[in-house]
Order: structure tokens, then sequence, then C-alpha cells
């Protein structure tokens, strides 16, 4: 279940990467007219801008449709709105339509990249859960490397409407697949259980895990959620209720200095930065794709690390380390840039940066900010904690056109610090919830919780009574 739901992981980091490569065809750039347009800076700005504009805007969506749809129907609709947005890119004649393209499959992806962590979430048992729900996160890095080297492939190809469109195309693979399956698998149990429907709920969670840890978590489920009816979930009460604000600040927070770390600019302008050391078009295509493979082995780490290590110092830690390769990079690029030796250890420092960033932040983020969310709240919450991604990734990439063709490797400093801030807002504000239940964690927020736990004994397959108790703030 989870593997298939990273279906749409897979469609994010395809369709957000595929534009690095597409903008590096010089097929593509004279048939839409960027090699001759004397705004072309501006324009590639703007169809990275829009495509994250778009994605923002996907991700607040999620807030109504998640709960008015649920979760796999709210799935299906944003696989489908990918679809189109991919047909018209690959259709696309001039570069209005093929905006107006990117901003249909940013809005799709927006909702789909909050949407498959809050339903793997809802689904994971709570020992579990930072593995299952980070293979969001590796299979987002296997949908950027496939564009990457799809793109370096297509580079050797001579048909000129060929080479960039049938990379653009092949984003209609993975939501094809997704939208045709999805709703033939179970619908979250907590949004059942929300809806009134707990046979429903109760026969699913027997199904995926077990009938009597079922049971217990089905009982804590069911009067956590009991008591959550009771309590105010209105977008407004999200801002005003001191524990759902600090929810909100620490979920918008941790996505927005994830992306505050450059990666999605050190992605997206990849041929860019390395035509900058020297390096000619095939080399630049190709240490792209490269970088962005190596994301996908740290990302497994990564997913394997949650569980034992943690959530919150491992991301703080990897914010340290990632901030430490930018420092190493703008130093590199001040006193070195020009000599062969100075690009190769620059070129070194960019995958070191790749390393630390998937090893510790890039999976682990969108486990965190699915999972600090009580289910009433949970897409909603979801939708803000992920809009800090969208709100991060548009102000850079904007910028980045005009920035590096400005102040060149001074840009850096942005990303750096950006996550210098990041680290201690990390350190000093974020709980640690790892191998707590998703009812359980809204204790460490301060909430009502009730006291319903998935004892040993229900993990061990053993019969266990469980009395029922209110803790929190009142």
């Amino acid at each position: 279940i989870i593997l298939f739901a990273t279906l749409g992981s897979l469609t994010y980091g395809y369709c957000t990467s595929i534009i690095a490569t597409t903008l590096g065809q010089p097929s593509f750039l004279a048939y839409i007219g960027l090699d001759t347009a004397p705004n072309a800076t501006q324009l590639i700005g703007a169809i990275n801008g829009l495509y994250q504009a778009g994605g923002l805007l996907g991700t607040i969506l999620v807030g109504v449709l998640g709960d008015w749809l649920g979760r796999k129907y709210a799935i299906f609709c944003s696989a489908c709105l990918c679809i189109l947005g991919g047909a018209l890119q690959t259709g696309s004649v001039h570069i209005a339509m093929f905006m107006v393209a990117r901003l249909l499959t940013g809005f799709s992806i927006g909702a789909l990249v909050t949407l498959i962590p809050l339903w793997q979430s809802e689904m994971a048992p709570p020992e579990t859960r930072g593995l299952l729900v980070g293979l969001h996160g590796v299979f987002i890095l296997i949908g950027y490397t496939t564009a990457s080297w799809v793109g370096v492939g297509f580079y050797f190809v001579h048909d000129n409407s060929v080479s960039w469109r049938v990379p653009l195309a092949l984003q209609l693979v993975f939501p094809l697949a997704l939208a045709a399956g999805v709703l033939f698998l179970p619908e979250s149990p907590r949004w059942l259980v929300e809806r009134g429907r707990s046979e429903e709920s109760l026969t699913i969670l027997k199904q995926i895990h077990g009938e009597t840890f079922a049971e217990q978590e089905f009982k804590q489920m069911s009067r956590q959620i009991e008591l959550e009816k009771t309590l105010p979930s209105s977008w407004g009460s999200i801002f005003t209720i001191p524990s759902y604000r600090k929810r909100a600040l620490i979920g918008f927070a941790c996505m927005f200095f994830a992306q505050g770390t450059g990666t999605q600019v050190i992605n997206n302008y990849g041929p860019t930065l390395y035509e900058s050391l020297g390096y000619g078009k095939a080399q630049q295509l190709m240490l792209s794709a490269g970088w962005i493979t190596v994301g996908i082995f740290a990302n497994i780490l990564d997913a394997i690390l949650l569980d034992r290590v943690g959530r919150k110092w491992l991301m703080t830690t990897g914010l340290a380390l990632t901030g430490l390769a930018l420092l190493c990079e703008v130093v590199l690029l001040a006193v070195a840039a020009g000599s062969k030796a100075g690009s190769a250890a620059a070129v070194a420092f960019l995958y070191l940066h790749i390393c630390f960033y998937g090893s510790t932040l890039d999976a682990s983020t969108y486990v965190y900010a699915a999972e600090i969310w009580p289910t009433h709240l949970r897409a909603r919450g979801c939708a803000i904690s992920t809009s800090g991604l969208f709100v991060s990734s548009l102000i850079l990439l904007i910028s980045a056109s005009d920035a590096f063709a400005a102040i060149k490797w001074r840009y850096y400093l942005v990303f750096l610090s950006m996550t210098a801030v990041g680290v201690f807002v990390f350190a000093f504000f974020f709980p640690e919830t790892r191998g707590v239940s998703l009812e359980e964690i809204a204790k460490q927020f301060g909430d009502q919780v009730v006291d319903v736990h998935l004892d040993d004994c229900a993990l061990d397959g053993d019969d266990c009574e469980q009395g029922y108790d209110i803790q929190g703030k009142e």
C-alpha cells in the first residue's frame, strides 16, 4: 500500500526535475524562442515560478479536498489534473502555452506531495512510521533521478522535437498508473472514523496491522477522534489556539528551512551552475543527473535512521552539515573560481550538499510535517506545512536566474544564511516524535489526549485490558 502510494512521490519528483534538463536542451530553447528572447532570464524564472506558485495553490486546496473527498479520492483527482498538465506541456507550441501547462502541473503536484505523506502517515504503525513515510522522500528522488537521466539520454537524440517532447510525455506514466489503481486501495482508517464509518475502519486496520494490535489502535484512535470532535477545527482556530498555532509555525518552518538550503535551486539550475564552472553541455547534464542520483541512496539512509535516531536531532544535524557544505562552496567559488582544481572541488561540495541533505532532511521533513497534526486538522495542517516548501522554493527559484547573472556565487550566501537560522529554530523549538502514535503526539503540543497506549502486549499479539483517561491541558 505504501509503495503504491509512492507513484505520487515519483510523479512529484519527475515533474519537478524534468524542467532542469528541458531548459538545458538547445532544441527546446530554439523552438520556444528562449535562445533569442531579450528577456530569456526573466522567462526562465517565470517558468519555474509559475510551477511553484501552482504547487502552493494545490497544497492549500488539500486542506479542503483532503477532508471533503477523503484521502484517496483527493489523490485520484490530483493525478488526473497532473495528466492534463503533462499532456499540455508535451504538446506546447509556444511559451505561453507551456507556462500555463507548468502552472496546472504545479497545482497537481502541490496536492500530491501533501496528500501522499498525509495518507501514508495515517496508514503506518507507529514503530515503522518513519521508514514507511520516509519512502515518500526516497521515491521523490527516484523521480528526480529518472527525469535527469532521461534528459541526458535525449540530449543525444538529433530529432529536435523528440529530444524534448518525449521526456515531457514520460511524466504522464506515473500519474496514469496512480489514477488507475488508487481507488482500489483502502481509505485512511482515521478519516473513516472521523466520518462515522468505524466498522469499515476497523476492518482495514485488521487487514494491514494484525487483529490484536488493530483493536488496540482502533480503541485509541476512536476515543481520540471522539475527543477531537469537541475541539475547534476551523482554519481560524489554527492561528488562534496556541497548540495549533505552534504546529503551524513548526510545520511551515520545517519545510521552509529545508528548502532554504537551496537544494531545488541547485537541481533546477544545475546545468547553469556547471556551465559557470567551465563544463560543456553534455557534462552539465551528466553532472546534474549524477548529483540527484546520489540523493536516492542518501534518502534511503534517512528513512532507515528516522525510527532509530529520531526526527529532531537528525534534521538539526543535517542542516548544520548542509550549511558547512554551502560555506565551503562559497569559499571555493570566491577564491578558486576559474581553475580546474577549484571547479572540481566546487562540484564535490555540491555533491556533499545533496549527501547531507538527502540523508537527514529530505524524507524527514515530509514525515515530521505530516505526523505533528491531529486527525481532525491533518489535511489542513499538512497544507500549511507543505506550503512552506513552495513559499521557500518560489522565492529562491524566481530570483535565481537574475541572482546568478548579477551576483553569481554570492547567491549561495542566501542559502547559507537561511540554513544557519534553521539550525537554531530546529534545535530549540521542535519536539521529538519518534515511536509515538499519531494520537499521543498531541500531548507534546499541550493538547488533550485520551490515555489509551499501544502497549507492548498489543504489539506482541497478547490480549490486554486498557482503561481510558483524558490527559493534557484542559
